[in-house]
């Protein structure tokens, strides 16, 4: 979404409503990211504060995801199972409304949510995370660093992701560097990720529709966050790190399939993610049609997932967060010079209606034959 003068302020990372004396219902500072550790493993480190005015609570999320994965094809079957290694942390803590604190210093804002999760923000966008679990047995200590401007839901105008979905905020692709420590044992990790401030004027999420991607792929190239509301909207920040052009739309472009002009998100080697209770793509491409003739190409496999609501309650419309591991893109002037990208990472959620399970196969919840019959390939109403 194009603004005028999109540099971001600390009046942004501070912001708590559409207008400064009113609090609007759903507030975030969230975190994705995707990082190499020293001991060589991928990482998917991610949370957030959830601030939700209607129900009464300022929530803090944590996770840590570990690994890599695969499809594997179910014999005698046209499905695939995805086998990931998942989480090896998830928490979520519920404090009563009023725990979310803003302190303004001189050149930064600190945003805190109880003793568990800290945000500084400076001057310079540049975030610095400080995360302990209750329990004591994790501790992060998180940079992000952005260049250039963000995917902006809205500042002064909002967005409007779907007739009823009213948004203000940005997310941001940029580097990540820092440290965790789980049990005793410290890792130094470097990659990319994403970061959100979100400011909407309610916290629901149903009328999204029955899909919506949100997140990044970035290279040491260029920099870049999507989001495709099946139902609503879509739009991209895009910076290309040479040139310094930062691409975006006009904020109107219609999501799915329905407009792809700008923006085509293909999904493909589908794969039945059973802590999901649901199909998700395995295989992610982007195609980006720029303003100045340039075109911008990912392909991104997933390697991991993790399932996660804000209120630790089955929603219906259930979230996934893909990490990716093969990540490949290319960048194409007008002129037909192609830069091959490197480096590639990135991690998105996925909001989709909740599966049927009475309508899929029971091998696709097992791994016992003993329990999957000749006659129950495929139950139906």
């Amino acid at each position: 979404m194009k603004i005028e003068n999109p540099k971001v302020t600390l009046r942004d990372d501070a912001r708590k409503g559409v207008k400064e004396e009113v609090r609007s219902g759903f507030l975030d500072w969230l975190y994705q990211f995707s990082v190499e550790g020293d001991d060589g493993e991928l990482y998917a480190i991610g949370g957030s504060i959830l601030s939700m005015n209607v129900e009464k609570l300022d929530l803090v999320s944590m996770t840590l995801a570990k690994g890599k994965g695969c499809a594997t094809q179910l014999r005698n079957s046209v499905y695939k199972v995805a086998r990931f290694p998942g989480a090896v942390l998830e928490k979520l803590y519920r404090n009563p409304a009023g725990t979310l604190k803003i302190e303004e210093r001189e050149h930064s804002i600190l945003v805190s949510c109880g003793p568990e999760y800290s945000v500084e923000c400076f001057e310079d966008n540049s975030w610095h995370l400080l995360v302990t679990s209750r329990e004591g047995e994790y501790t992060a200590d998180l940079w992000h660093r952005p260049a250039g401007y963000p995917l902006w839901y809205g500042r002064e105008s909002p967005s409007a992701l779907t007739q009823y979905s009213i948004t203000y905020g940005y997310n941001c692709a940029a580097p990540v560097e820092g440290s965790f420590t789980l049990n005793g044992k410290t890792v130094k990790v470097k990659g990319l990720g994403i970061r959100e401030r979100y400011v909407a004027v309610d916290s629901s999420a149903a009328e999204l529709g029955g899909w919506e991607d949100w997140g990044f792929i970035s290279f040491n190239e260029v920099h870049s966050s999507m989001y495709d509301m099946r139902l609503g909207m879509k739009d991209f920040s895009i910076l290309d790190l040479a040139t310094g052009k930062h691409y975006t739309t006009e904020g109107h472009t219609k999501g799915g399939d329905n407009d792809n002009t700008e923006m085509e998100t293909i999904h493909e080697d589908w794969a039945f993610l059973r802590e999901l209770d649901g199909f998700i793509p395995m295989t992610y491409r982007y195609i980006f049609r720029l303003e100045d003739g340039c075109r911008y190409e990912i392909e991104a496999k997933a390697v991991n997932a993790t399932c996660w609501g804000a209120t630790h309650k089955v929603p219906d419309n259930p979230v996934a967060t893909l990490t990716f591991g093969e990540v490949n893109g290319r960048f194409i002037y007008p002129d037909g010079t192609v830069k091959e990208l490197t480096g590639g990472k990135g991690c998105l959620s996925i909001r989709q209606w909740h599966a049927y399970p009475n309508i899929l196969p029971r091998e696709l919840y097992t791994d016992n034959a003993a329990e999957i019959h000749s006659e129950s390939k495929f139950d139906t109403l």
